[in-house]
């Protein structure tokens, strides 16, 4: 074979190879244009554009007197876009060092996501602006990474009425489940997790409004086609002054416990607070794994509102409603009396008064103001568990209140069939004696006692406890208003009530009274001082020598003025020892605070730096 038969060979093979791949191109360009040409000009669209949702600013908490408690600021959040970013292990690794979070936990967002591959994948909420320009720098090399901003709740005032306001968490399985209550909602979102952020939900979160964006291959936004305006939430207006709130926080300091204050002629909580509290704005973004450990950690139980959800021994504050009782059956009147010798048989046991020698023969007026256990004692084997049972329910004890908060406690007031139901045993007089002083079974929680002296008050009507006062709209028009509401007259005349009355304003006022380190020149305050046990000791420790968590409560509860009262208070610090010492004080620094008696809290508060300070207490 000559040079040129090879030759005219070579250049038949190359013009045969030419041609099958021309063939090969056209077959695939019908395949596209002429087979798969519908699903393509879908797909196309469906890159250019898309709908994007934009949420709804949520409603503000303003005090009683319209000055806001919490508000939302922006928040600018990281997503990724499955669809646009073609390279997910490259966008992840790039993103992983600027959010100092794992690439792997990146890539398992993305994939774990159920919804649509261009529909956005939140990455990380509220990042810092430095970080929001970085991103901005380099959004194309970053294709598929978004920044949108989003309104997240922020309480101006830190940790100030945080178990009252409550905090956000992402929504869970459950509650996507449940379309009426969280309409809208998806994976990732915030929702009131707490509070009455929680409770108020419906009227928090608004309503969700979008727009249709034009975007580039990058998913880049080109420009807005349409828009749905978003609704924003409503606010609410609540019970609560912040000047007394603050008050009340400033006055109780590091102590453990809980403090209401109340009017007691409304029902209105003009003051929450549970202490140790916590800083909602911790959760605003999405709390942290070592934030949350830390809270639930700690051994204090900072998320658990003392107030609301946890009961204790009422102690001597109960001898009220034992006065009560033996008034209305007529066992007692003004001016009976029991012999205090220091000590009772009852049964086969012998229960003692705080005061060795006793008190003598006292009226109910004086075992009131000396809080004898003596009297009481006497008092209880002239009625049955039965009386005060009722007696006790009827002022709210050992039953919900029905405020408006998730996780509210009942306590226990206990009768024969419930001791016979519970633990299979019978009932003993010495049991009912317990009660009598607030011991025993006897369980409240300080919201049921401050309901129950604002009754005694109020000449005997016992209100629902309130926290929020009315609802409005974004443009601060009346959308609801929440009345008083009466839950029942407590089943005693108001001259037995007066005999009650007299004795609480003479335990602050009167000598040998046992709240007197509440008393204040030019303001009659009645109240009850009150000192639970914990364990009963088998012998003579001095209380200051048990380690804390056996130490006895403290309480006090009281009303103010006596002839017109405005204000009703409890006041409880746990494990504080004598209500007398540990809690009357506090309630006297709170009355003059409020009534303005030379105090000197609050000079410099309320303001918005006090949230920071309130914070190093949580």
């Amino acid at each position: 074979m000559n040079s040129e038969s090879v030759s005219d060979s070579r250049l038949l093979f190359i013009l045969t190879l030419v041609s099958l791949l021309f063939i090969v191109l056209f077959l695939r360009l019908w395949y596209i244009q002429i087979l798969q040409g519908e699903k393509f000009l879908t797909l196309s669209e469906e890159n250019r554009i898309r709908l994007v949702r934009v949420k709804a600013p949520r409603g503000l908490f303003l005090d009683t007197n319209g000055q806001v408690l919490v508000k939302s600021r922006p928040s600018f959040n990281v997503f990724i876009i499955p669809e646009d970013a073609k390279d997910l292990t490259y966008i992840a690794r790039q993103l992983a060092e600027l959010l100092s979070m794992p690439e792997k936990d990146i890539i398992t967002k993305v994939k774990k996501s159920q919804r649509p591959k261009f529909e956005p994948v939140l990455i990380q909420r509220d990042i810092p602006l430095s970080k929001v320009a970085y991103l901005e720098e380099h959004k194309m090399s970053l294709p598929g990474v978004t920044v949108e901003v989003e309104p997240v709740r922020y309480n101006i005032y830190g940790s100030l009425a945080s178990h009252v306001l409550g905090y956000l968490g992402e929504i869970n399985e459950e509650q996507l489940k449940d379309p009426v209550s969280y309409p809208g909602r998806r994976l990732g979102d915030l929702i009131g997790q707490y509070g009455l952020e929680r409770s108020m939900e419906g009227f928090l979160m608004g309503e969700d409004g979008g727009k249709q964006v034009e975007v580039n291959a990058s998913g880049r936004e080109l420009r807005v086609l349409s828009q749905k305006e978003q609704k924003p939430g409503h606010n609410i207006v609540l019970t609560i002054d912040l000047h007394i709130q603050s008050l009340v926080e400033e006055a109780f300091k590091d102590k453990t416990g809980a403090v209401v204050v109340m009017d007691p002629k409304t029902g209105h909580i003009l003051a929450m607070y549970s202490s140790p509290s916590f800083n909602p704005n911790l959760f605003a973004g999405g709390i942290s794994a070592a934030d949350w450990k830390s809270l639930v950690e700690n051994p204090y139980h900072p998320l658990q509102n003392r107030a609301i959800q946890a009961t204790y021994a009422p102690g001597s504050t109960f001898k009220m409603i034992t006065a009560s009782t033996g008034l209305e059956k007529g066992v007692i009147n003004r001016n009976s009396t029991f012999f205090c010798g220091g000590s009772v048989g009852i049964g086969n046991n012998v229960k003692r008064c705080w005061k060795a020698g006793g008190h003598g023969n006292v009226t109910v007026i004086d075992a009131l103001k000396q809080s004898c256990n003596g009297y009481f004692y006497r008092l209880s084997e002239k009625l049955g568990i039965s009386d005060l049972a009722k007696f006790a329910m009827s002022y709210g004890l050992g039953r919900k209140t029905g405020i408006n908060l998730p996780n509210e406690e009942p306590g226990l007031i206990p009768t024969e069939e419930w001791k016979r139901k519970t633990l299979g045993e019978k009932w003993y007089p010495s049991e009912t004696a317990d009660a009598a002083i607030g011991q025993g079974f006897v369980s409240v929680t300080p919201l049921q006692l401050v309901n129950m002296v604002s009754a005694i008050a109020n000449g005997g009507t016992l209100y629902k406890p309130m926290l929020v006062k009315e609802i409005r709209d974004s443009d601060d028009r009346v959308v609801k208003v929440f009345k008083p509401e009466i839950i029942r007259k407590i089943p005693i005349k108001e001259e037995n009530l007066k005999i009650i009355r007299r004795g609480m304003w003479a335990v602050v006022n009167e000598e040998h009274g046992t709240g007197s380190k509440a008393r204040i020149e030019g303001l009659d305050i009645a109240g009850k001082t009150g000192t639970a046990q914990v364990i009963k000791l088998k012998s003579k420790i001095k209380p200051k020598m048990l380690p804390e968590k056996y130490r006895d409560h403290a309480w006090f509860v009281s009303f103010a003025p006596v002839d017109d009262p405005k204000i009703a208070m409890v006041v409880f610090v746990e494990h504080g020892l004598k209500g007398g010492d540990a809690a009357a004080p506090i309630a006297k620094i709170i009355y003059e605070g409020i009534f303005n008696k030379n105090s000197e809290l609050t000079k410099d508060i309320p303001t918005e730096n006090r949230g920071s300070r309130m914070e190093n207490r949580g």
